[in-house]
């Protein structure tokens, strides 16, 4: 969602528009001020707000905001009360996974379903679905068909468009940080430690793999770049299996480390129980990396043919397809070729770009 945000400001920014960000304070709010917004930090401190919903009602009517464009439950309860309070013509919602897939109890997934569909069918008037299958859940949670639009997400690729010998350098950075041999073969894995990113599937999926007879298995690692509330106990699993040595977690890290942990991987694999999109997918296939993915339907409508696919949450599945992808590491270069060549197709800023403007532009001269 912070991704699809600072898309958003620098495409909109780019065409002259005046574009303002709502968020929590932290090291985001400097991402969407170099992008060329204007940000206010401040938090929803209850479900239901009413002193934020004061504040942003005061907001957007002193700058004659013509357009709110709202992201996740919380955020998008609030503010499409406060957007229909200050007379806003347009309103967007847009939470990014699915409610009903969330991996909460069942009980809070219906009660939250439920109040979000009633107020997107209220006061929206278009709710965002990064594909069809999304579009599809959402209508099953009730949202009505006719609210919904889907637009993908997308993938600036100048961070990832660099020199060889830069890419070189990096790979041999991150390497030498955490005693990795150049000459190793290396899995990895980009994304917070959270509960629905599937790591502790990853990691013990890895210690099966370990356990096949596979020539020159001491040079085989895994780095998982990220951290989260799970960071702790997949690090547990790690010290527990004697693998220090073998599995890296790196917890937080800048973003400029992105593109270098690209550069150091030999394949991505990406085990996520639930998404909406998964940027990290498209950044993967855009570095041309071989990729392991669960199944997920949603990940089947991004990539394609150009990725391989294990059972969601079967961590043996995933070990032996590891495996398969690591027998065929030199006959994949077809593959990973068409992989990047899907993103220059259907992931471009520019799509994204042109997408949202049309969107805005339609809703706005509906409203007139």
């Amino acid at each position: 969602m912070e991704q699809h945000v600072l898309d958003l400001v620098k495409t909109m920014n780019t065409q002259l528009n005046r574009v303002y960000v709502w968020c929590c304070d932290g090291e985001i709010v400097q991402w969407y001020k170099d992008a060329g917004a204007q940000v206010t930090t401040s938090n929803i401190g209850f479900d239901l707000d009413p002193f934020y919903i004061f504040r942003l009602a005061t907001f957007l009517k002193k700058e004659k905001i013509e357009i709110i464009h709202a992201h996740e439950l919380k955020a998008v309860i609030n503010a499409l009360i406060a957007a229909k309070i200050a007379g806003v013509p347009v309103m967007v919602s847009h939470t990014h996974t699915p409610i009903s897939t969330w991996k909460v109890a069942k009980f809070k997934r219906r009660i939250n379903t439920v109040i979000y569909s009633f107020i997107v069918n209220l006061l929206a008037n278009t709710e965002i679905a990064l594909t069809e299958s999304r579009r599809n859940i959402k209508i099953e949670e009730g949202i009505s068909e006719f609210k919904l639009k889907v637009i993908p997400n997308a993938l600036d690729t100048t961070k990832l468009d660099i020199p060889f010998d830069y890419k070189l350098n990096y790979r041999n950075e991150i390497r030498k940080k955490y005693n990795i041999p150049s000459n190793a073969f290396l899995f990895g894995n980009i994304s917070r430690l959270t509960e629905e990113k599937g790591h502790e599937i990853l990691v013990r999926a890895f210690i099966t793999f370990l356990k096949y007879s596979i020539p020159d298995k001491e040079k085989i690692y895994l780095l998982i770049a990220g951290g989260g509330k799970l960071e702790e106990y997949i690090k547990t699993i790690v010290t527990h299996e004697g693998l220090e040595k073998r599995v890296f977690i790196t917890g937080v890290f800048d973003a400029t480390d992105l593109v270098k942990f690209y550069s150091a991987f030999d394949a991505f694999v990406f085990p996520s129980l639930a998404e909406g999109f998964g940027i990290v997918l498209i950044e993967a296939m855009y570095a041309e990396l071989p990729i392991v993915c669960s199944d997920l339907e949603v990940f089947r409508e991004v990539g394609g043919s150009a990725v391989f696919y294990f059972e969601t949450s079967n961590q043996t599945d995933l070990a032996e397809k590891m495996l398969s992808l690591y027998q065929k590491k030199d006959l994949l270069e077809k593959l990973t070729n068409n992989a990047r060549n899907r993103v220059e197709k259907l992931y471009t800023l520019e799509k994204f770009a042109d997408s949202y403007s049309q969107l805005y532009t339609n809703l706005l001269e509906t409203r007139k």
